[in-house]
Parts: structure tokens; sequence; C-alpha cells
């Protein structure tokens, strides 16, 4: 009885834990989202993150594994109050996966393609949320993949789940213009 309990509760965990892999649904990261309550940041206007630092970016066209100090270093703060603020010039998505997520891998060559045909205009990084957990823990993530766009001086916005690779780079497109 008692490994039958243990054994649906990990599979229940599993299953919640790797998210969804229907349709993406995406999101704006605001203060008080309550369609997908992707985060409790605000975003932070142009003229606050003038100040901010010019990040060094790398625009090969491959996709850059992070840690938790480099997305805080390239990407935003996580504690700060007056809310997210993207670092970059170059707009950029987030892949949050993890390594035992078969949606995360499923859609691993379709980012790594996307990351090639928009090289010089648009990053992909990845983190994984094992470990990086105070990173995706701060932003609310709950469900992986969940990919989220940054640009300059525009509030992010999230996809969760895993995208076909048409999805994908139609939301490029769309983010790009």
């Amino acid at each position: 009885m008692k490994r039958n309990l243990l054994l649906f509760l990990g599979i229940s965990l599993f299953v919640s834990a790797c998210g969804q892999n229907k349709s993406s649904q995406e999101a704006v990261l605001t203060e008080n989202n309550t369609k997908n309550q992707q985060s409790e940041y605000l975003y932070v206007s142009p003229t606050q993150a003038e100040d901010a630092p010019v990040i060094e970016e790398d625009l090969s066209g491959k996709v850059i594994a992070l840690t938790s100090a480099e997305f805080i270093e390239k990407i935003t703060e996580i504690h700060n109050d007056k809310g997210l603020s993207y670092k970059g010039k170059t707009p950029c998505l987030v892949d949050f996966y993890a390594d035992w997520c078969r949606p995360c891998i499923m859609i691993k060559p379709a980012i790594e393609r996307l990351a090639e045909k928009y090289k010089g205009k648009f990053i992909i990084y990845k983190i994984n949320v094992d470990k990086a957990q105070d990173v995706s823990q701060a932003l609310g993530i709950k469900n992986i993949p969940t990919l989220i766009f940054f640009k300059p001086n525009e509030q992010p916005r999230a996809m969760v789940g895993a995208p076909s690779e048409e999805e994908l780079d139609q939301t490029i497109e769309e983010f790009l213009k």
C-alpha cells in the first residue's frame, strides 16, 4: 500500500513538474499577473534602465548555458525592488529546462536551429531549473519548459510548454518587430 502511494506521488510530481506539452501559453510578466502567476516583479521603465552597465553579449548563434550568477549578471536582477530590467541590448530568449524533462529534450534541437538562424539578431540562453532554483523560484517558474523573452525597455513575455519549431519561430519573428 505504501509502495503504491509513493509510486503514485512520484508519478504525479514528475508529470506536474515537467509541465504542459500542449500548445504554448503566453504571458507578460507583471506585478499582479493573475492569469499565469509568472512573477511578482514589476517592469522597469526605460528611464530607470539607462544607468545599467553595458553587458558583453555572445552573438555567435549558439545556445548559451547560464548559471544563476550569470543570469543575474547578463539578464536581470531577481531581487530588485524596481522590478525586472533586461540588461542586454540584443533581444533574447531564456529557456528554463531540466535534463530529465521530456518536452524540454524534445524542443532542444529546434532551439539550437533557431539560435543559428537568428545569429547576431537574437540570443538564446538556457538555464537548468535544478541548478538555478533561486532564479526559477524568484521568477515563479512552475512548469517546464518555460521560455521567457527579454527585450530592452519592454516587459518580458513567457511561453509555457513545448511549442513546435514553427510556433517558436513565429513568436521570435513577432517579438523582433
